[in-house]
């Protein structure tokens, strides 16, 4: 029986939703950078869900019905995911994006960060007291 330490569906799932993080910094830093360039619609990365998605059984995949739709047999976690937000306000120069809203995106993502990096921490501190622990037996 071969044991691995360092992989944990915990670690597996943080990396995941760390990545799905990764991807709605990208939206939001673009979303800021165009918001005086005409025409330019807000992006953004479902969020709430994301959890669900990383920590549901790793066979679960998307299923391809129609031509236009991502390749199918590739796991939910490793979706792109970026969209175009619809229903927000334009201005007349018909960009939509809201610095306001913006910048909660980047705080709740800031805070996914750092509760991220806190659960991988405690996890690594979990394995570490083990082996100290281990080691005075």
């Amino acid at each position: 029986m071969k044991i691995d330490f360092f992989r944990s569906d915990t670690l597996d799932a943080a990396e995941a939703y760390m990545g799905r993080l990764a991807q709605r910094l990208r939206a939001v830093s673009s979303n800021i950078s165009n918001i005086d360039t005409p025409g330019f619609k807000t992006q953004d990365v479902p969020f709430y869900a994301t959890m669900q998605e990383l920590l549901a059984d790793k066979s679960t995949e998307m299923k391809k019905t129609s031509s236009g739709h991502m390749a199918s047999g590739m796991p939910l976690s490793r979706q792109t995911l970026v969209f175009e937000v619809e229903g927000l306000t334009s201005r007349s120069d018909e960009n939509n994006v809201d610095i306001d809203r913006e910048m909660k995106k980047l705080s709740q993502t800031t805070f996914g960060y750092s509760l991220m990096t806190e659960i991988i921490r405690s996890k690594f501190r979990t394995l570490s007291s083990s082996i100290n622990e281990g080691g005075r037996g």
